[in-house]
């Protein structure tokens, strides 16, 4: 088991410890299972990986470099806090950038495209069945909803940019983990796939946009009531 505020591992594959390090973090990360201001100890870390300081400090210090993670005295680090600046900053970029992939996605997608995203979608109307919704796989689901999306627009570029803004807005997502308020929070994706099956780029991206800034609503209101 994993030190106590850390999330669950995935199984080791087969890469070097940095790179599986690195990544089981940036995963983490984006899936919102490091609260913001939480920090990140070498020990308990390394514990967890079951490895040395040498390739969590490596990883680590990759995330600083993107921005992903804060460097503090005494070389150690943590996630950003939230607030109600860097929530805008980034819900602003990407609604911009993630609007401008499915475009993209939609110009060169092939006709399975909407029914890719429609099997992913049910797959989260399966999870808000359930008696007692796994938050954790409803995100996962939410995840690859989006990214299967964006692959499709061919331009690595901007989906390397996508993946940084989301490893940066990530712990946001956090705060709604607590509770069942983002479970069947996902109306608009039927929109999405509805607009994608018509070739509507108009109807797909405003639908995005909507399901984007209603998240980032419901952040900013607890934002408020932590600062209150």
């Amino acid at each position: 088991m994993p030190p106590r505020n850390l999330p669950e591992l995935k199984p080791r594959e087969q890469v070097s410890d940095l790179e599986h390090i690195y990544g089981e973090l940036k995963r983490a990360i984006m899936m919102g299972e490091f609260e913001p201001g939480q920090k990140l100890k070498l020990d308990d870390l390394a514990k967890a990986f079951g490895t040395s300081h040498m390739p969590v400090r490596e990883a680590l210090n990759r995330l600083v470099v993107a921005r992903v993670l804060e460097a503090e005295p005494r070389r150690s680090m943590s996630i950003p806090k939230a607030d109600h600046k860097r929530l805008n900053d980034l819900i602003s970029l990407r609604t911009d950038l993630e609007s401008k992939a499915l475009v993209l996605a939609m110009r060169s997608a092939n006709g399975s495209f909407a029914g890719l995203l429609d099997k992913i979608n049910k797959g989260m109307d399966s999870e808000t069945t359930k008696k007692k919704p796994n938050v954790k796989s409803y995100l996962a689901l939410n995840q690859r909803f989006h990214f299967t999306m964006y692959e499709f627009c061919d331009n690595d570029e901007l989906l390397n940019i996508i993946e940084l803004l989301w490893m940066r807005y990530g712990p946001l997502l956090n705060l709604l983990r607590r509770g069942t308020l983002l479970i069947s929070r996902h109306v608009h994706h039927y929109e999405i796939v509805e607009a994608v099956r018509v070739n509507d780029p108009a109807a797909a991206t405003a639908a995005l946009t909507a399901d984007l800034n209603e998240a980032a609503a419901m952040i900013s209101e607890i934002i408020s009531e932590r600062v209150a």
